[in-house]
């Protein structure tokens, strides 16, 4: 089995390559290398320049691609939309074409943001899909190409974990503001589901060896506010939560607009998989393990 990956040396990408290629051949591709070891071949390129895509593609011959690349700085995507629909449509398109054209499988990583927030219960994939900002309307739109293929699967996820770049996560944004006691505005009125990196690569690895396609929610059982969430790691990581702010999303100046509630039902996918989906809660705790153990290594 060929593995492509693309966007590999982010948090979900640099997950996957680490630990697929215990199992699988993996070619990753990122504009710079994160992981390497057994198994792992390296081109970091532009993927939004086609001419690279066209010939990385040929010259890997991949039997399945993970598309993870994405810019996720909402704001950013407002005012770069040209780039950003190059990355998530054009990009998506091309490898979605040659995977159909040539038996393979393509694997789109997706957004909870797709929805406009006004439902009051977690979203299910036959809700209606309503993107209030450009980054989620890309998204969308790459969606749109894998759903018109045989071998297609659109994950829609939320993840937190750690990151292997220079970049921070969200979760990963919130620990540090704990442990240095700088101010955190976190919104009581914004929720998600988000399920942890570590979990989501062993969920891509079961749906690789049992395959799926379509649409699916991915991400944690339950769903939390993000003032809650901040809370909570607060609490797991036994930290001071009293620099935490709660205010509304409604208070922020932000260039994008933001759906209020991101919470995934996961019931289609749970089922379809029998696999026990772990909670928020769980999510925190894992990382909370995943922290001792770096920190035990380095001591």
């Amino acid at each position: 089995m060929r593995v492509g990956i693309t966007g590999a040396s982010g948090m979900l990408g640099s997950m996957l390559v680490s630990h697929l290629s215990e199992s699988y051949k993996v070619f990753a591709t990122s504009r710079n290398k994160s992981v390497e070891g057994k198994n792992i071949d390296w081109d970091c390129f532009d993927l939004t320049d086609i001419k690279l895509l066209d010939e990385w593609l040929d010259k890997v011959k991949p039997d399945i691609v993970i598309h993870c690349a994405a810019i996720v700085n909402v704001d950013f995507c407002e005012e770069n939309v040209e780039l950003v629909t190059r990355l998530c449509v054009e990009t998506t398109r091309v490898m979605a074409d040659y995977l159909d054209s040539n038996g393979g499988r393509l694997i789109y990583i997706s957004t909870d943001s797709v929805f406009d927030g006004k439902k009051q219960s977690p979203y299910s994939e036959s809700d209606l899909v309503n993107p209030l900002n450009v980054y989620a309307k890309t998204k969308l739109m790459g969606e749109n190409s894998v759903q018109s293929t045989e071998n297609g699967l659109v994950l829609r996820v939320n993840i937190v974990g750690w990151t292997n770049d220079n970049k921070t996560s969200f979760s990963e944004w919130i620990l540090n503001g704990l442990i240095e006691n700088i101010p955190l505005n976190l919104f009581y009125d914004v929720y998600f589901s988000p399920l942890n990196v570590y979990d989501l690569s062993l969920i891509i690895e079961e749906i690789i060896d049992k395959p799926i396609f379509g649409l699916y929610h991915c991400a944690s059982s339950d769903s939390i506010s993000k003032y809650d969430f901040g809370k909570k790691i607060a609490e797991i990581f036994q930290l001071s939560d009293s620099n935490i702010n709660r205010v509304s999303v409604k208070s922020m100046k932000f260039k994008a607009s933001r759906a209020k509630n991101m919470a995934l039902n996961i019931d289609k996918i749970s089922s379809i998989l029998e696999y026990d989906f772990p909670s928020v809660i769980d999510a925190i705790k894992l990382m909370k393990h995943q922290y001792d153990n770096k920190n035990n290594l380095i001591n």
